[in-house]
């Protein structure tokens, strides 16, 4: 299903979209899509390290409420591992407290997107331009 490819810029990127909600990820990865991105599709905390193994993703979008390993652990095995840590992680989640977005960067995600204050379109918009440079 998967298979290893190398770090890429721009069109063609690699996306994998963590989400349980199958709506949003619906959305998100029709319009990355759009957009020219491959993306992959997982909604289990446990299946994050899983497809990594298979292939090489040039971002990562993680919900932090999902089913198994939640998104601030995956964040810790993420950031932890010399294979993964370089990877740029995007947080998507409803959790809006203050503390919860400190702790996902001081756990080493770049950006924090709270779901109810952002668009399908800001979140690609971001991941546009972060996978440009």
């Amino acid at each position: 299903m998967f298979k290893l490819t190398r770090k890429r810029k721009g069109k063609g990127s690699v996306i994998l979209l963590v989400e349980d909600d199958a709506l949003l990820s619906s959305m998100l990865a029709d319009e990355l899509k759009q957009k020219g991105f491959k993306v992959i599709l997982v909604d289990h905390g446990s299946e994050v390290m899983q497809a990594l193994e298979k292939v090489r993703v040039d971002l990562i979008l993680l919900d932090l409420i999902i089913p198994g390993i939640d998104g601030f652990e995956v964040l810790k095995l993420l950031k932890g591992k010399p294979k993964t840590a370089s990877i740029p992680v995007v947080v998507i989640s409803n959790l809006e407290l203050a503390a919860d977005v400190k702790s996902a960067k001081v756990l080493g995600a770049e950006k924090y997107f709270i779901k109810a204050n952002s668009s399908v379109e800001e979140i690609v918009d971001f991941v546009q331009t972060k996978l440009a440079t």
